[in-house]
């Protein structure tokens, strides 16, 4: 029989059957749910438990309203698991009281067990297999059923529950008297099915005295109906000869007023009718080609347009996907901006090598970060994906110093300004093995490569930039200078002269972001577009260099929206960072 309620015991046995890691996410979920049954008495008094108080014991989450929010969709992903577990132990017998966590968090007996509770009940008192003890546990036990599973009547279940709630002595009297009515009806069935069997027997001998008699016909009468019928048949075989025969001349009339018509129709021109045959049949081809030229035309389209909408489909996805896992925090950096259709001037009248020419440029609409990506979100494409980074594969990243930095006394001179290749140097070593990303969660990532953007950036269903895409969204409609403005203002950007001597916060100069309400593009970072362009400058080797923009918090006051810089590939510094654009919505 069913086993008629849980235990601690039974609990526990369950959950080491289980063998989680210690320390497994799934282990801390179902110990957060085991420390609240202290006693047996528990077992009766718990109903239910809080799902954040337990996403507090489970993570570090704190009373933080947003990250309690993101939690709760991995908690139930994580009780769901949980739950199959247990259910595969119980297939094994290593579940004995089929243990489960309910919706309400607690402990509880699966729905199959008390399914198979209700249906021993019901065996129990029809093989009599029962005694005093399991009355007593069976009928307490259906009564917790019923009170769990109430009809939409309530009144009703009610009354149910209160009968079942009898005297035991008055309880084992009913069941004898069950017992008795058992046997009755029993009994009873046997005679009638006793009745049944004598009624079958009459109706078969009726049947078969009828199918005698019809079986008793006089062969006589038979045979003379079928020479009759014989008869009839030659009669109607003659008939259908005389009438075939008045078809056939017939048909010979038609034929003769029909081939004199068709005589005088094939005494046409025949050159005429040439002619026509064969202008009808280049018309007929020229249609044919026209049509298979066209559905291969629309085949192509088809194909292209649906591959293009599962595209757009896939990366829509992947967006709405890390934008609903992010903070109130990083969801605002994380925040796309509309770039509109139109003309815009890009480029530069100066004639540096490096430089892009001064040219207008169709941008066509689309959505680019307001921020570029910072350490917080970077960091959680790591944890998710496991990626490597350029700098932690190859060992060693570029490191800059400033010249200037500012301190108690104001600017002052550096005298390690400059750069290295310093080993260990990564994403979250920006300036090498004793530096760290403490209170920069909010600053740019940097020491990453183009393949480490291009890489988030597919991840979460967005792009890079082109670099004509990056300044046309930089300098706006307007055709500014700065992203302000034409008016260079050393107040709003970090460069060298703010004496920073390191990144700041993407969201530090809101107060100046462009017309479209795009910040930090100038200062800060640096960062990397799709672009890639071979130097003009004469070399043995025709080596092409990846393109970033904008300038970073050590660059001088010369700089503006059309300043590059070229890299090799697979370059990483603490100067250089990147945003994402895309043609989805913001």
């Amino acid at each position: 029989m069913t086993n008629i309620s849980i235990s601690l015991e039974g609990i526990d046995q369950a959950i080491d059957s289980l063998n989680y890691r210690p320390g497994s996410i799934k282990q801390r979920a179902i110990l957060a749910i085991r420390a609240f049954y202290t006693s047996n008495e528990s077992l009766k008094q718990l109903s239910s438990l809080d799902t954040d108080i337990l996403i507090q014991s489970v993570w570090d989450v704190g009373d933080h309203l947003s990250k309690l929010k993101a939690k709760r969709r991995n908690f139930s992903s994580i009780k769901s698991s949980i739950n199959a577990d247990l259910e595969k132990l119980s297939q094994k017998g290593q579940n004995r009281e089929n243990i489960i966590i309910a919706d309400s968090n607690v402990f509880d007996m699966s729905q199959e067990a008390k399914n198979n509770l209700f249906n021993s009940f019901a065996d129990a008192f029809k093989t009599g297999d029962i005694n005093l003890d399991q009355a007593k546990d069976l009928l307490k036990a259906v009564k917790n059923f019923l009170k769990d599973y109430q009809t939409t009547d309530a009144d009703n279940s009610e009354e149910d529950i209160e009968e079942i709630e009898l005297d035991e002595g008055e309880e084992f009297e009913e069941i004898e008297e069950l017992d008795e009515d058992v046997e009755e009806i029993e009994l009873d069935e046997d005679e009638e099915l006793e009745e049944v069997d004598e009624l079958d027997e009459d109706p078969e001998e009726i049947e078969v005295e009828e199918d005698v008699e019809e079986i008793e016909l006089d062969e006589d009468e038979e045979l003379e109906e079928i020479e009759e019928l014989d008869e009839d048949v030659e009669e109607i075989e003659l008939d259908e000869d005389e009438e075939l025969e008045e078809v056939d001349e017939l048909d010979e009339d038609l034929e003769e007023i029909e081939a004199e018509e068709d005589i005088e129709e094939i005494e046409l021109d025949e050159d005429e009718e040439l002619e026509e045959i064969e202008e009808l049949d280049e018309d007929v081809e020229e249609i044919e080609l026209d049509e298979d030229e066209e559905l291969e035309e629309v085949d192509e389209l088809d194909e292209d347009e649906l591959k293009a909408l599962e595209e757009f489909r896939e990366k829509k996805e992947l967006a709405e996907h890390f934008d609903d896992t992010l903070g109130q925090r990083e969801k605002k950096i994380n925040k796309y901006v509309t770039v509109p259709e139109g003309k815009y001037t890009i480029g530069t009248k100066k004639s540096l090598k490096s430089s892009m020419e001064l040219q207008l440029f169709d941008m066509p609409k689309v959505y680019i970060g307001m921020y570029p990506v910072c350490n917080s979100l970077f960091e959680i494409f790591i944890e998710q994906t496991g990626y490597t980074t350029t700098a932690e594969n190859q060992g060693y990243g570029r490191v800059y110093h400033s010249s200037l930095k500012k301190d108690t006394n104001g600017l002052t001179w550096n005298k390690h300004a400059g750069s290295e290749d310093i080993k260990g140097a990564c994403w979250y070593h920006p300036f090498g093995p004793d530096s760290n990303l403490h209170g920069k969660r909010s600053h740019p990532v940097v020491q990453v490569s183009v393949d480490d953007a291009v890489t988030f950036a597919a991840w979460i269903g967005r792009r890079l930039p082109t670099e004509a895409e990056w300044e046309a969204a930089a300098r706006t409609d307007l055709g500014y200078k700065y992203p302000w403005g034409n008016k260079f203002n050393p107040n709003a950007l970090n460069i060298e002269q703010s004496g920073v001597s390191d990144t700041c916060a993407v969201d530090e100069y809101d107060a100046f972001a462009n017309e479209f309400k795009i910040v930090d593009m100038l200062g800060n970072v640096m960062e990397w577009t799709a672009d890639m362009e071979t130097p003009s400058i004469e070399s043995k080797k025709n080596i092409r260099y990846n393109i970033a923009k904008g300038a970073a918090w050590n660059s001088k006051q010369d700089i503006t929206i059309s300043s590059r810089a070229l890299f090799k590939p697979g370059f990483t510094s603490n100067t250089i960072g990147f945003r994402c654009i895309s043609e989805i919505f913001s």
